[in-house]
């Protein structure tokens, strides 16, 4: 079984929010996540994609190099087997046309959300050439003990990503939520709605990552990491 060192987050730069977000002005860090699993690497988002003049002057995106990125982490963009995204916005993805010919695997309707206009950067993001996707309609497995279970919200498409450890289950939940301080109240509100007790709006698929009783939850947009009390 792989160890949760197996988990690599991977630094993909930041960018500024801009003026119509919550939190205008602040600089939003951009993880990845690679998985060492035995069958090959697993690279879980891509990084910040390049192509689109407004997107460089609203979120004025500062990228780390692919290539570089890897190679700290140990491999290369040829030694990667699969990808997934969490979900087909730039930030997220703007990397998948480094990998033609690796299955790319994402949600059906978040595949065809590309084609919405001001979406995200069809071209490097999902048509280009050897763009090979694999379309789910729900939860698949990578590898074994990769697993992806959609986590609708941010968009209907998106799709978080567990992993099977010996320290526990580590839920890397892409941009479910902007932070751990929100996977945190939607995880009390969980908690006060299964004793019977008012509570809040929580998504509905918490309560699915909960049946799968993670031990770790790591975000694409927040370095801070939520872990189990043991």
């Amino acid at each position: 079984m792989l160890r949760a060192s197996d988990v690599i987050r991977l630094h993909m730069g930041h960018f500024i929010a801009p003026g119509h977000l919550p939190f205008a002005g602040a600089a939003i860090v951009v993880s990845a996540f690679l998985v060492r699993h035995p069958s090959g690497p697993i690279l879980l988002d891509t990084g910040i994609g390049v192509g689109l003049p407004d997107i460089e002057a609203m979120y004025k995106p500062v990228r780390s190099a692919l290539d570089a990125v890897l190679r700290d982490a140990g491999v290369s963009v040829g030694d990667v087997r699969a990808v997934a995204n969490c979900h087909l916005h730039f930030d997220h993805s703007g990397n998948n046309f480094r990998f033609p010919g690796v299955p790319i695997l994402a949600q059906k309707v978040e595949r065809e959300a590309v084609a919405t206009p001001n979406y995200t950067l069809p071209g490097p993001v999902a048509e280009f050439d050897g763009a090979s996707f694999e379309l789910l309609t729900g939860e698949a497995e990578i590898a074994p003990g990769v697993r992806i279970v959609p986590t609708p919200g941010h968009v209907p498409g998106h799709q978080s990503f567990v992993v099977d450890t010996q320290e526990g289950r580590i839920v890397i939940a892409g941009q479910a939520f902007q932070d751990a301080a929100m996977y945190a109240r939607d995880l009390y509100a969980w908690r006060l709605d299964r004793s019977g007790s008012p509570h809040p709006e929580y998504a509905p698929w918490v309560a699915r990552l909960q049946e799968l009783d993670p031990w770790r939850v790591t975000f694409a947009h927040d370095l801070a990491i939520w872990q189990r009390e043991e």
